[in-house]
């Protein structure tokens, strides 16, 4: 049950870092590799996209991921070229809750 809480609290961080781009229908969490993989549903998109956050870096205030893979060559492709790499300022609350679950 915590988990699953955890798994919410964390696409609830998702939707508001992609309002009014798309909204989370899963999530899960690869501590082994600090991976998320997520499927969204994109606007303008007829079927949800799967994208997977590779190598996720967590610092004090902010997040980076080194590198993304998507069932969706362009967005794989733009998601590595506009956030790969980037650090990606978020609050403690997101923080705190990033790190109980990666």
């Amino acid at each position: 049950m915590f988990n699953s809480m955890k798994i919410t609290a964390a696409k609830m961080a998702m939707n508001q870092f992609i309002d009014g781009i798309g909204t989370v229908q899963d999530l899960e969490i690869d501590k082994t590799t600090q991976s998320i993989h997520v499927r969204v549903n994109m606007l303008g998109e007829a079927e949800p996209i799967s994208i997977q956050a590779i190598g996720l870096i967590l610092g004090t205030d902010y997040m980076a991921v080194s590198h993304f893979a998507c069932d969706k060559p362009w967005v794989e492709a733009a998601l590595n070229r506009f956030l790969a790499g980037k650090e990606i300022k978020i609050s403690e609350a997101v923080r705190s809750g990033l790190k109980m679950i990666i």
